[in-house]
């Protein structure tokens, strides 16, 4: 028999599927989770699967926990993405492996061939098909590397290889590819800084796949010394490796992942950069980073992370949330729509509107919106019939934000959808939605915090803050925000 083992977290779109493809002829299917908040955990339990819950460890350190601590009891190891799928094909292979005394399998673990889609369509080119991962092994033969990013696990040969396929299709969408192609490639960066220095010892196990060992040599000797190492990329996938046989999806395929090392060597060379400037300070400072005693001089401790094998002590904000449009947009909008914008006269509300609709934003009739009004990203706002928005207001809208219909943000007033997961040290953007229902007053200088949702014909009092939801039809007042009275229009 085979027993399961899937990492998971905030899965609820894929792992049904993942589940559905190995329920009936798997032994036992353990799903490791790490605080999913989307209904991850219940679907694991309805469709059968143990779940186990484990604060997150990084990628390998996590899978290694579980290898270790999960009550294994079948002959053979399966280890799947959620985002996974195995195909009848490979589910008669695997089950054909298993069958057989295991004493009597020569192999001690196997590479089973991974198919990937992208924008709904399969990748048969662009050099990640066919894409050998090693996943199916005899319990207790493998261990992953301590690696912070694209680990693998290490299988003492001999090892075989299952030409079946299982279908990689992530269903959260482009957006959440794109945010973890961002998280990623600071982890490969800072991965690759690691080795870097580690005086010049290469630090990966010998008995890594060959092609892995070439990519990671270019990465380490090469990346750092070539200008444009996305295009580079892109011209390997796109031609070398025949991506323009995949045809639309594969260009589109291509330049995406091209942008992933244009990410790697952008952060590599910041980190490089961050280190100089750290040696330089060691230079200066007598006694090298320690503050000597007596002495004034200011000194900018180093903060140990990952790069430097320590633990976070601090936040390390990613780079940036946004990606390369929504940046140009936001430059577009700072340079040419917010000058624009600003300088009318008061009582110009359509001119107003109508450049806000130019940079993307949805707004309604007779919308009044003074000038001297702020508004952070146009294309997130969306204002309905007989709104108004007055001096000095902040719609700060990293997330969107929609005001209903004849509802008044009086000035000063502060809507802000965007805030931070301060329990990350990335310090991860969240946009988290503000709705203003229809009819609704907010008073001067109230502040209605990320994720709130005010009721129809509710009143916020001046200076009141927000930062849960508010009833209907009630008058709300203080910090926070709590109900007096009930709001009777005569």
């Amino acid at each position: 028999m085979i027993d399961v083992m899937i990492i998971s977290f905030n899965e609820a779109l894929n792992l049904p599927y993942c589940l559905q493809a190995i329920g009936g002829w798997t032994n036992r299917v353990f799903v490791i989770d790490s605080g999913s908040t989307d209904g991850t955990q219940q679907i694991a339990r309805s469709m059968g699967a143990q779940l186990v819950e484990h604060p997150w460890a990084g990628y390998a350190g996590q899978k290694n926990w579980a290898l270790s601590h999960l009550p294994l009891e079948s002959d053979w190891t399966l280890i799947l993405d959620a985002d996974e799928v195995i195909t009848a094909e490979l589910r008669q292979r695997l089950e054909a492996i298993a069958s057989r005394p295991v004493h009597e399998v020569v192999e001690n673990g196997f590479f089973i061939n991974r198919l990937t889609y992208f924008l709904g369509r399969p990748i048969h080119h662009c050099g990640y098909f066919p894409n050998y991962n090693m996943r199916f092994f005899k319990r207790g033969r493998g261990r992953y590397e301590d690696r912070q990013v694209h680990e693998h696990i290490i299988i003492p040969d001999p090892v075989g290889y299952i030409r079946q396929v299982m279908i990689h299709d992530d269903r959260r969408g482009l957006e959440h590819y794109v945010a973890k192609h961002n998280r990623y490639s600071t982890l490969e960066a800072r991965e690759i800084f690691r080795t870097m220095t580690a005086k010049g010892e290469d630090t990966d196990p010998t008995n890594l796949p060959a092609e892995t060992q070439v990519r990671r040599w270019l990465k380490r000797h090469v990346m750092p010394l070539i200008p444009g190492a996305g295009m580079w990329r892109f011209c390997y996938m796109y031609f070398a490796r025949l991506g323009v046989l995949d045809g639309a999806v594969g260009f589109r395929f291509s330049v995406f992942i091209s942008q992933w090392d244009s990410l790697v060597a952008l952060k590599l060379r910041d980190l490089r950069r961050s280190a100089g400037e750290q040696a330089e300070l060691a230079q200066d400072v007598p006694g090298g980073l320690a503050r000597p005693e007596g002495s004034d001089v200011p000194v900018r401790e180093a903060i140990p992370g990952p790069a430097d094998g320590g633990q976070v002590t601090q936040m390390r904000p990613e780079p940036s949330p946004w990606t390369f449009g929504e940046k140009a947009g936001r430059a577009l909008w700072l340079v040419i729509g917010r000058p624009l914008f600003r300088t009318s006269f008061h009582n110009w509300h359509r001119y107003r509107t109508t450049v806000l609709r130019l940079f993307g934003a949805r707004i309604g009739k007779r919308v009044a919106i003074r000038a001297t009004a702020d508004v952070e990203v146009p294309w997130m706002l969306h204002i309905e019939d007989d709104a108004t928005i007055g001096d000095h207001a902040i719609l700060y809208c990293l997330g969107p934000i929609r005001i209903g219909r004849r509802s008044i943000v009086s000035q000063y007033a502060y809507l802000c959808a965007g805030t931070h997961d301060y329990a990350d040290h990335t310090f991860n953007l969240i946009r988290a939605p503000v709705t203003i229902g229809n009819d609704v007053w907010i008073g001067a200088d109230a502040f209605i915090g990320p994720g709130v949702t005010v009721g129809d014909l509710t009143v916020v009092g001046a200076r009141s803050s927000a930062y849960n939801h508010l009833e209907p039809r009630k008058v709300y007042v203080g910090n926070p925000a709590k109900p007096i009275k009930e709001r009777i229009l005569q």
